[in-house]
């Protein structure tokens, strides 16, 4: 059946969206918080090591749906567009769930929910709502206070979309309702409005990474500062706004990859893709339901099979310490190029706002300092192997952890860092290996370490490397398809802190 016409305003009113005001929150939010000091885990951090780190699909009781399909495409739990469907998710307990709730009335459980309330992951208490008003954020905090004692095994988060929220009233939300995770939707991918085509759409738009960029360091910086997770909404919709001429198209390959693996490199722990069964789903022919996928259904199930398996290891950690308050050290853009299309002159990509360019070379990076984040990384080369981007190289996304807790670095090792790089180069067409880059990483270890131990993100085993010895140096290359991602740490003896016993999602 077709989507319902409450999804179908609702992923209009979602996907409405100024960049304008994701912009001004961002900028606001330049002078970053203090980090919280080492603390007890959160109650959503130690859910989500229990349940694992989360990627789900939002999915309406409205539209055709099949448990096995969704199993197939190795999603984690179901995500409810505001009703659920308890039948739908096999025999009680059943499928583990999350849903969206309205308002103060609509908590579960209702209906036949009951016999569910054990696989219950998290609740949205509403949705999207207007925290910049007093009297709005004053009726969120009561809800969030009055709730939270009947759910102690269940994430109760909010969600805005990017930029809606100034950070002082995300702020002053955050320290009055103590929420146990906050999330944010910002969708990146976009075609022309062109009223002389079918459907009013026009070419594809290049990704508009950089503000989605901006906007998930602004949520992670949040976040750390409240001790809690946070999450983001994964865009795999497409849908046309007449009255504002804004065209959302679905992803590519490449694409939907970077939309994955950029948020778990900026530390986001739960992913919900928006949408999943309904009419506008990427996954999913037309008018709706799950029974007649498109090919990134397939790309997508390969996807939640990575992101379960890097996220094993990715719940454990945080993000290496901040060396300042005033911009982002624990993370390095390793700056690509584009062809300007007015001057057709090469530039290097602008940065998010939070990161600002390295002082010795502006153009190549992100400020990277020797020592700082590792005792061994001293330099690297990127290069594109595929047909995109003018043969130019795109960014590099390279991110620091540590484990959440120092018992979790095994019997005398302490201070473990842990590397994820993301190829953040992507295209509206073609393949995710049309976007592939070699990313060559120099290290100049000391004592006995001669290389490192590397995640196979399609099985979850963890691989050494002794690397080869390069200059002087010894050189890690990875080579990565658009979007994807690799997770290392330092072969220092310490294990690869994951779940005991490990059991890699296949």
């Amino acid at each position: 059946m077709p989507a319902s016409t409450g999804t179908t305003k609702t992923i209009a009113r979602r996907a409405a969206r100024a960049s304008a005001a994701l912009l001004a929150a961002s900028v606001a939010g330049l002078a970053r918080a203090p980090a919280a000091h080492a603390q007890i885990l959160s109650k959503a951090h130690r859910i989500l090591i229990e349940r694992g780190l989360q990627v789900q699909g939002m999915v309406s009781k409205d539209d055709l749906f099949h448990l096995a399909t969704y199993q197939a495409a190795n999603y984690c739990s179901i995500n409810w567009l505001w009703d659920s469907n308890p039948s739908a998710m096999g025999a009680p307990p059943g499928f583990a769930w999350a849903r969206w709730v309205r308002d103060e009335a609509q908590m579960p459980p209702r209906g036949d929910e009951a016999q569910y309330m054990a696989q219950l992951i998290a609740l949205s208490l509403a949705d999207e709502w207007d925290l910049n008003d007093p009297a709005v954020r004053d009726r969120a905090v009561k809800w969030f206070n009055a709730v939270r004692d009947q759910f102690p095994n269940t994430i109760l988060y909010t969600n805005n979309y990017g930029g809606q929220v100034s950070d002082a009233a995300l702020g002053e939300f955050i320290s009055r309702a103590k929420p146990d995770m906050i999330m944010f939707d910002t969708y990146p991918f976009r075609a022309q409005w062109d009223a002389s085509k079918p459907n009013h759409t026009g070419a594809a738009l290049p990704a508009q990474t950089t503000p989605w960029y901006s906007e998930l360091r602004r949520y992670r910086d949040h976040a750390l500062a409240s001790g809690i997770p946070f999450g983001t909404y994964i865009q795999t919709f497409h849908a046309v706004q007449d009255y504002d001429q804004t065209n959302y198209r679905d992803p590519s390959a490449s694409e939907l990859r970077l939309n994955h693996f950029a948020a778990l490199a900026f530390n986001a722990k739960y992913l919900t893709g928006f949408t999943y069964n309904t009419g506008a789903s990427s996954l999913f022919t037309r008018p709706g339901g799950d029974s007649n996928p498109t090919p990134l259904y397939a790309e997508q199930a390969n996807i939640n099979r990575r992101v379960r398996n890097l996220g094993r290891t990715l719940v454990r950690l945080k993000p290496i310490a901040e060396a300042t308050h005033q911009y982002t050290t624990s993370m390095m853009f390793i700056r690509g190029r584009h062809r300007d299309a007015v001057s057709g002159e090469d530039r290097p990509n602008p940065l998010p706002i939070g990161f600002v360019p390295d002082p010795q070379a502006p153009d190549a990076c992100s400020e990277w300092v020797a020592d700082r984040n590792d005792p061994y990384l001293r330099g690297w080369a990127v290069n594109n192997l595929g047909t995109k981007n003018h043969g130019l190289p795109g960014d590099v996304i390279v991110s620091w952890f540590t484990v959440l807790d120092e018992s979790l670095d095994g019997p005398g090792h302490r201070d473990q860092v842990y590397l994820m790089v993301v190829n953040g180069l992507s295209d509206p067409g073609g393949s995710a290996a049309d976007c592939r880059q070699q990313i060559k990483l120099n290290f100049a270890f000391s004592g006995t370490i001669a290389g490192v131990q590397l995640m196979d993100p399609d099985t979850g085993q963890i691989q050494r490397h002794v690397l080869p010895v390069v200059n002087g140096r010894r050189q890690l290359t990875l080579t990565l398809d658009g979007g994807d991602a690799a997770l290392f740490k330092f072969d220092t003896g310490a294990p690869f802190v994951m779940p005991e016993p490990a059991s890699a999602t296949r």
